[in-house]
């Protein structure tokens, strides 16, 4: 069995240095902080049945949200909650004829309703690479085996071949256009360390040359005046622009681009996550900005917990800027900022634990 973190360490380069090894005090501390956070994240988060709530989305429930709380729950080593959150999973959003998950669920007074069957492929991926964590954890093969059926259809479904080569699709209906010239994709699906860890485990899809094109999409996304990715790409050709379908900024999607950058093993994509503190907004101790893509104009702040947290860790490891300790306030914010938020400190911890101050 695994002590917490234990995820996040196995993402490390075999040159890391040991998780605070200047400061067993700093270990004892992080693990405890932790704990309190992740008893806050299921009490306040989580039903009794096992249902991850985002609570600033009206209270419902997403494949995103439960592929979430299944990898956090393999990273601070609770089994039980891994179950109650993975059989809440395939017991009501797993209900569409392939493998995939419906990616919502309404909670009403006669019980869970899904209310859309379109997959949301971030999520997919999410729950596939918990699964993977839980069986390299705990050792149930019937994880891994299930982590293979839903990449067969992610494979099947959701990868489709572009100029730049296989895309994921956000979801199978409604983001390829009817001459399949145009597909609409979301930067922020690409989730690196998932890629990374299922290219090693399954091979229904080339996933390594799929984080590959993630990063072309990227890079070629990555335009003046401010550099930031947007929320929504539309891919013609070579030709990538601003998504027509949706509104031209980058927002609480891709924000969380950075942070699946630093949570990679590859040298090059953790480098651009630090470029990432060189942004628009992402010096300003208030948060990030939802950014209009076309003028680079700021338009509101992203003051989350989570957010902040993520332009922090970039600036750590750009410049070696301490992380600031409030950022490390527990049951301030709902169920999106608060994911993230233990998200980058279990990235931090495991793979950047410099950014700590050695006083926490």
């Amino acid at each position: 069995m695994t002590t917490g973190m234990a995820l996040f360490l196995s993402l490390a380069p075999a040159h890391a240095e040991p998780v605070f090894g200047a400061s067993a005090r700093s270990k004892e501390a992080v693990s405890l902080w932790l704990g309190s956070a992740w008893r806050d994240y299921t009490s306040r988060h989580m039903t009794p049945e096992g249902a991850v709530i985002d609570d600033a989305n009206e209270g419902i429930s997403h494949s995103e949200g439960q592929g979430y709380g299944m990898v956090l729950a393999v990273a601070v080593d609770d089994r039980e909650t891994f179950k109650l959150i993975r059989n809440y999973t395939y017991e009501i959003l797993q209900v569409r004829k392939d493998h995939l998950f419906a990616w919502k669920v309404l909670h009403t007074p006669e019980g869970p309703n899904v209310a859309d069957t379109n997959n949301a492929t971030d999520g997919d991926l999410l729950i596939a690479w918990a699964l993977i964590e839980a069986y390299k954890s705990w050792g149930d093969p019937e994880d891994l085996a299930s982590a293979k059926v839903v990449l067969a259809d992610i494979a099947a479904t959701l990868l489709q071949q572009t100029a730049l080569g296989p895309v994921l699709v956000p979801g199978s209906e409604g983001f390829v256009s009817g001459d399949h010239q145009t597909v609409t994709v979301n930067p922020s699906y690409w989730v690196y360390p998932a890629l990374e860890t299922i290219a090693e485990f399954d091979t229904s899809a080339n996933w390594g040359e799929v984080a590959v094109v993630g990063e072309d999409v990227l890079d070629l996304s990555q335009r003046a005046p401010s550099y930031l990715p947007p929320d929504w790409v539309d891919i013609g050709g070579l030709k990538l622009v601003p998504s027509e379908k949706f509104t031209p900024e980058f927002g609480y999607n891709a924000i969380r681009v950075p942070l699946y950058l630093a949570l990679s093993r590859n040298a090059l994509r953790v480098k651009k996550a630090a470029d990432f503190s060189t942004l628009r907004g992402f010096a300003d101790p208030r948060g990030p900005s939802v950014t209009q893509i076309v003028t680079g104009e700021p338009k509101s702040v992203m003051g989350g917990i989570g957010f902040r947290a993520i332009a922090a860790l970039t600036r750590c490891m750009d410049k070696a800027e301490p992380f600031p300790s409030e950022l490390l306030q527990i049951g301030t914010d709902d169920y999106y900022s608060t994911t993230l938020q233990i998200f980058t400190i279990l990235a931090i911890a495991e793979r950047y634990p410099q950014c700590l101050s050695p006083e926490w």
